[in-house]
């Protein structure tokens, strides 16, 4: 008897070895997330795939041993199928053909079933809904390896009982991400891995230089980074960072020539501290969407430890959509959350607010503020926005000090955190004493902005 075209045992081991070599990567998780176990005609490599899912979806890492220990029935068939060196580059491929052989398989499965129906048909009318039921099946078959298929609940609950047994265990890969921000961390209880945040705020109250803070605290965890700056050229960017690494204001690293030995110490600390970090930079303009997408992710695939990406800022992102300028604005948003939902990597976003602030007597932003504000605020799953007083009235009480308000949270609470903001870099501060000096500013606005 010949063997079916869509027979192809070792192309199914391979789609499984290809999978432990490439671990959680982007295209890895795309495929996780579309392929359903039934492409595998072998059930050992079926069981094993949707191990796989449940352990990716529990713990965010792909590990044979570890699934040997929850499936020890086909722990000699993980093993070999991790063992043998498949060719990484080549999963592509492999799965696009199982995937085709599995739609011949059920096509030829479709068809025996139509034969039989009309062989044993009793009249006419039965073989014609015998070959209506294998039309309609018919449709269903796709060749297509985008095809979004749906998850069982069946199949999402084991892998909830794996994360929380991971989570007790402090097993989990896919932790949260802390800013370092020690008080922002604890509204926030961190940034999970398919969010997408959004740092909001009127020109120069510190955008930027937050995102940065961020980006130092980031990386000092030994993670990585990878930031898109349209606004700035990298040296600049650099400037920043080292100026606040080193405890200076930027104006001051630029009168270069009147340095003293003190700010050269202090240059000295800002490289030191920066040297090394798994920061990466892109400054070029005009870049679409997709050219951030497609970036991203393949900066994600060489650079495996890349743990968040950072835009500067949303509307300089190239607009292709012939659209109306709000709904191609809402295509940015839901693209940056699909690149953190697909690759599995936080976004965080800077975006400006409209003038409509500077027309309120209590001029701190609402998500109402957001330029194109209903898209960006569905899509977001933090929004914080950032006010300093002393930018509208220089002799505030509350000069020196910023708040971030995190005014959306999909998952956690609302609230306010405080920084102290000196020479142009933002620091720890007391959160009761900056929380005081920012409630005696409110109260003393009414009467600074009633009309003589």
């Amino acid at each position: 008897m010949m063997t079916p075209v869509w027979k192809n045992n070792d192309l199914e081991g391979a789609v499984i070895g290809a999978i432990f070599l490439r671990n959680t990567d982007p295209e890895v998780l795309g495929i996780l997330s579309r392929m359903p176990a039934s492409v595998f005609s072998v059930r050992q490599y079926r069981e094993i795939y949707s191990g796989i899912c449940r352990q990716a979806r529990g713990t965010g890492v792909i590990d044979p041993l570890l699934l040997c220990e929850t499936m020890p029935e086909l722990s000699a068939t993980i093993l070999e199928s991790s063992r043998i060196a498949w060719a990484k580059s080549a999963l592509t491929y492999y799965v696009s053909t199982l995937e085709r052989n599995a739609a011949v398989r059920d096509a030829e499965a479709v068809i025996e079933k139509a034969l039989a129906g009309i062989h044993n048909a009793a009249n006419g009318e039965n073989a014609v809904e015998a070959l209506k039921a294998a039309q309609e099946a018919m449709v269903s078959i796709s060749l297509t390896p985008d095809t979004v298929q749906p998850v069982h609940i069946d199949e999402i609950l084991p892998a909830v009982i794996d994360r929380v047994d991971a989570r007790n265990q402090g097993l989990e890969e896919a932790k949260p991400l802390m800013t370092g921000i020690e008080e922002l961390d604890a509204k926030t209880g961190g940034i999970e891995p398919t969010d997408l945040v959004f740092i909001a705020a009127r020109p120069s109250m510190g955008k930027t230089e937050l995102a940065l803070d961020i980006i130092d605290k980031v990386s000092e965890q030994g993670h990585g980074v990878l930031f898109f700056s349209m606004e700035m050229a990298n040296i600049q960017i650099g400037e920043r960072m080292v100026s606040a690494a080193g405890g200076m204001s930027v104006s001051r690293l630029k009168a270069a020539a009147k340095f003293e030995d003190e700010d050269w110490a202090r240059l000295s600390t800002g490289i030191g501290h920066l040297t090394g970090r798994n920061i990466w930079m892109v400054d070029a303009t005009d870049l679409t969407l997709d050219q951030i997408q497609q970036t991203a992710t393949s900066h994600q695939i060489a650079h495996p430890e890349t743990a968040l990406v950072v835009i500067d800022y949303l509307l300089l992102i190239k607009i292709q959509s012939t659209a109306r300028y709000d709904l191609a604005v809402g295509e940015l948003s839901k693209g940056l959350k699909r690149l953190a939902k697909t690759n599995r990597t936080p976004v965080l976003a800077l975006s400006q607010l409209s003038r409509g602030v500077e027309s309120r007597p209590n001029k701190r932003p609402m998500n109402s503020d957001l330029k194109n504000s209903g898209e960006i605020e569905a899509d977001a799953d933090i929004i914080m926005m950032l006010y300093r007083d002393e930018v509208y009235n220089p002799e505030s009480p509350a000069k020196g000090i910023a708040e971030i308000n995190i005014t959306k949270q999909r998952n956690g609470v609302l609230g306010t955190v405080y920084r102290r903001f000196y020479n142009g870099h933002f620091l720890p501060i007391d959160q009761e004493e900056a929380k005081s000096k920012s409630a005696s500013q409110q109260k003393s606005q009414p009467r600074r902005y009633a009309k003589a």
